[in-house]
């Protein structure tokens, strides 16, 4: 009895030791968000995991034994996460700013006393040597035994190639590591791409040598970038590259640079920069707003932390782009990935069939569970599809009236104002000249009684839902396969 005891103490033991260190492992297969660690509040705490803190977390890479590697930005930090335990690898600060924020610095030498200001990216090499994207100190740091070095950059923000100690960067903020060992950077304010071979040469792989943004495929002896943030290799040695003032997901691949995926809004007055958007679809349809990380997958399969529209998307090898996470709205909410929300996703890489997520303005990582060959877009659990069209608001079904039910009408979807706006929480008032108002929690929109867009059918205003959403400011996506339409706020 008493051996059974023991072995039986010991089972509960392992349980116990398992959920301590390995958190989700007994929740690995749901297809729901965790907050993998950070407990939300800016801080520079080490530990365990759901007491570390974070501050703007940012740039993320994992090694083969599954160390998971951290650009802690606001920190002037580089950290790791190994066995359930948050370190700091290098970084010191000089108390706050003027702002209050950590003071960051530029200090090579010892890993514990060295400083980096505003770091954004991070890779790691065999044998454990990590490279940094030291942002804000215009320079590429090398940690190796203990130490700090300057792998390349002068410290002040400039365009310059050759030796790397005289080349010059300007807020480099994405790194990519082949695997001969040269190191690509996203030389974001100098709109290129440069590359660090293993001579120590700094060159520019494409880009404007004269630093100017712009658009244009082809030829990378030709070919034009906008702010571009991220980058990711893949196993054949394509690497991908997040061209955020584009609103652009772009590759280099023999000689040849590409758009994948993305469509450019109109260009915002007084900027370089394109006005940023949402629309899932075919590659050549879709539309981001500023990504700012990337990862590949094995298979092909491109991940992307699609910033401002605060989801987490995937650019699938058969010419699609999908929602993995995130609905839109800006928040912290755990859960089904339907309903998930996130704030600034940053951030990403993948490792046994987890992706983790820098979340620089909630200032954690969450971890999703992906199954790499069945990726599955976050929607709502949608009703069979049928010749009546759904209309699904903030992850919820809209019943409507049977006099009042949405259909199509010379391709545009129509349906009662009054249902969709109270829905989203709306108050919609009627006056006597005709003029509706539509009052939120913090703004109001009033549509004109003669407005040609606003229909009367049977007593009951019927608008077009795209005008009504670009009229409020709502995202729409329609679902063609179940004859669905989402709108978020």
């Amino acid at each position: 009895m008493r051996l059974f005891t023991v072995s039986k103490l010991f089972f509960v033991g392992v349980i116990v030791f398992s959920l301590l260190c390995f958190p989700q492992a007994l929740s690995a297969q749901e297809n729901a968000l965790h907050v993998y660690t950070g407990t939300g509040a800016p801080g520079l705490t080490n530990g365990a995991l759901n007491q570390a803190e974070f501050y703007s977390p940012y740039g993320l890479a994992v090694n083969d034994q599954g160390l998971l590697y951290l650009a802690d930005s606001y920190n002037n930090s580089i950290r790791v996460i190994a066995n359930g335990v948050v370190k700091t690898v290098a970084g010191s600060n000089d108390g706050q700013d003027s702002l209050g924020f950590p003071q960051g610095g530029y200090k090579d030498g010892a890993a514990t006393a060295a400083q980096f200001n505003r770091p954004r990216a991070v890779v790691v090499a065999p044998h454990e040597t990590i490279y940094v994207a030291d942002t804000q100190n215009h320079v590429i740091r090398k940690i190796a035994d203990g130490q700090v070095t300057t792998l390349a950059g002068t410290g002040k923000a400039g365009y310059k190639n050759g030796s790397a100690l005289e080349a010059q960067f300007d807020s480099p903020s994405g790194l990519a590591l082949d695997q001969s060992g040269n190191l690509y950077v996203a030389d974001t304010l100098n709109n290129a791409i440069r590359k660090i071979d293993l001579a120590g040469v700094v060159t520019t792989l494409a880009g404007s040598s004269a630093g100017t943004a712009g658009y244009q495929d082809g030829s990378i002896n030709t070919a034009l970038f906008n702010e571009p943030a991220a980058l990711a290799l893949d196993k054949q040695g394509v690497l991908y590259i997040a061209d955020t003032g584009n609103q652009l997901i772009r590759k280099a691949s023999h000689g040849q640079i590409q758009t994948i995926a993305g469509s450019r809004g109109t260009l915002l007055t007084g900027t370089d920069y394109y006005q940023g958007s949402f629309q899932d679809g075919a590659v050549d349809k879709a539309a981001f707003n500023f990504p700012k990380g990337l990862t590949v997958l094995d298979n092909g399969h491109v991940i992307v932390a699609d910033t401002w529209n605060h989801r987490v998307r995937a650019i699938l090898t058969n010419g699609e782009v999908i929602t993995l996470l995130g609905t839109g709205k800006f928040g912290r909410v755990e859960g089904p990935v339907s309903a998930a929300v996130l704030g600034s996703p940053v951030g990403l890489v993948a490792y046994n069939n987890s992706l983790y997520i820098a979340d620089a303005d909630n200032n954690l990582l969450w971890k999703l569970y992906i199954d790499p060959d069945n990726l599955q877009p976050a929607r709502a659990g949608f009703d069979p599809p049928s010749d009546q069209i759904q209309v699904w608001v903030n992850g919820s079904k809209v019943v409507f009236n049977a006099d009042s039910q949405p259909y199509i009408s010379e391709g545009r979807t129509m349906l009662p104002l009054r249902a969709i706006c109270e829905k989203m929480g709306w108050r919609v008032d009627w006056v006597q000249d005709g003029t509706i108002t539509v009052t939120g929690t913090t703004r109001s929109v009033t549509f004109a009684g003669q407005d040609e867009n606003l229909y009367n059918k049977n007593g009951t205003t019927i608008v077009g839902l795209r005008y009504l959403a670009e009229s409020m400011g709502w995202i729409v996506d329609w679902v063609p396969d179940y004859r669905a339409v989402t709108v978020q706020e």
